[in-house]
């Protein structure tokens, strides 16, 4: 898997052929190692740079959106979660306000 990342945007571009088979397939692609839960939100909601709501928006979703949390023990009001828009995967935190109960 290739990984190129704007480190201004905290954007990532993954490339791999399994991804793309698994694609092909009709089945979801493999999740990489870091993320604990994939879910969606309850509402829609934003993608923040830190954990703040004062932070710069990465990115908007909707509640079809998949959303990978990464860690939840650090902050208890957002998640550090990473969301997938085509071929980008942005990092940042999501309120836990939005996400359904683990």
């Amino acid at each position: 898997m290739a990984v190129s990342c704007n480190r201004n945007r905290n954007v990532a571009e993954y490339t791999s052929s399994a991804a793309t088979d698994a694609s092909e397939a009709g089945v979801a692609p493999p999740l990489p190692a870091d993320v604990l839960l994939v879910t969606r939100s309850l509402i829609n909601g934003q993608l923040y740079s830190r954990p703040s709501f004062e932070g710069m928006p990465l990115v908007h979703f909707d509640t079809t959106q998949l959303i990978q949390v990464l860690d939840t023990s650090s902050n208890a009001i957002f998640v550090k979660a990473r969301i997938r828009k085509d071929t980008a995967a942005f990092t940042g935190y999501v309120s836990r306000a939005i996400l359904p109960e683990e």
